[in-house]
């Protein structure tokens, strides 16, 4: 996703964004074999960046679920260098609203 497009995305909100990186990365894994996952992975790691500093506690966490339950992408969080930090910032919001949560 290019700059002129994120920051499109971005002003459209946060279900807007979390569809439209979803879609980028599930199309990185549409391509070669082993080069998929490593560059989705680093496109990952720049959108979960992004949302951490963009959007608040909820916005943030759906955006992620979204990824995760509608485009089924395989974020392995032991190969994402913000996921340690997304973990400690909203752990503790997941873990109080986890029966309520939805994705976008």
């Amino acid at each position: 996703m290019n700059e002129q497009n994120k920051l499109i995305s971005l002003l459209k909100g946060p279900d807007n964004y979390a569809h439209q990186s979803g879609k980028e990365m599930a199309d990185i894994l549409n391509q070669g074999k082993r080069k998929r996952h490593k560059s989705m992975l680093k496109t990952a790691d720049i959108h979960i960046s992004t949302v951490m500093e963009i959007f608040d506690e909820e916005q943030s966490v759906r955006i992620v679920k979204t990824w995760l339950c509608v485009y089924q992408l395989p974020l392995a969080p032991w190969r994402l260098k913000n996921f340690e930090q997304f973990r400690e910032r909203f752990s503790n919001f997941v873990l109080q609203n986890s029966d309520s949560l939805r994705s976008y």
